[in-house]
C-alpha cells in the first residue's frame, strides 16, 4: 500500500538534501498552512518551493500534479518535481506553470529532431535549479 503523505515527505527531504549538497541553505516552514514546503537561501535571497512527487509519462517525460491556479506567485516561487526512479529533480517557476499537470521531457535533445521541437519541448536541462531561479529573478 502506498502512503501518499509519506511519499510527499520523502520527496521534500530528497529535494532539500540535493539542494544542501549543492551548498544552498534550506529551511522548512513550521506547520502546513503554507503554499510552499521549503525555503531555499541562495546568496542571501530566499525562494519558496512547493515540492511534488514526479511520475513518468509516455516513457520520455516527467509530470507533477500541480494545478497552476492553486499556487500564487506572491507566495511560491518554484514547483519542484522529484522522481526517485531516475533521481531527477526539476524546478518550474510558478510564473511558467499552466494547467493541472506540469511536464518536462528528458528525451535527448539530439533525438527530438528540429530546433523548433527542441525549443518547445520543456527539456529538463532548462529546469534545473540554477536555470529556473534565473528566470524567477528576471521576472
Amino acid at each position: 500500500m502506498t502512503n501518499a503523505p509519506r511519499q510527499g515527505e520523502k520527496s521534500e527531504l530528497a529535494v532539500a538534501s540535493e539542494l544542501m549538497m549543492k551548498g544552498y541553505g534550506v529551511s522548512f516552514p513550521f506547520g502546513h498552512d503554507y503554499q510552499y514546503d521549503l525555503i531555499v537561501d541562495k546568496d542571501g535571497a530566499l525562494y519558496r518551493i512547493q515540492v511534488k512527487t514526479a511520475k513518468i509519462e509516455d516513457g520520455n517525460r516527467y509530470y507533477i500534479q500541480a494545478d497552476a491556479g492553486q499556487y500564487d506567485e506572491e507566495y511560491v516561487d518554484l514547483l519542484a518535481g522529484y522522481s526517485e526512479d531516475e533521481v531527477a529533480t526539476f524546478y518550474i517557476p510558478v510564473s511558467e506553470a499552466s494547467g493541472k499537470r506540469q511536464r518536462v521531457t528528458f528525451t535527448e535533445l539530439e533525438r527530438m529532431g528540429s530546433k523548433e521541437n527542441q525549443d518547445r519541448a520543456n527539456h529538463i536541462s532548462d529546469y534545473r535549479f540554477g536555470e529556473a531561479i534565473s528566470r524567477v529573478e528576471s521576472d
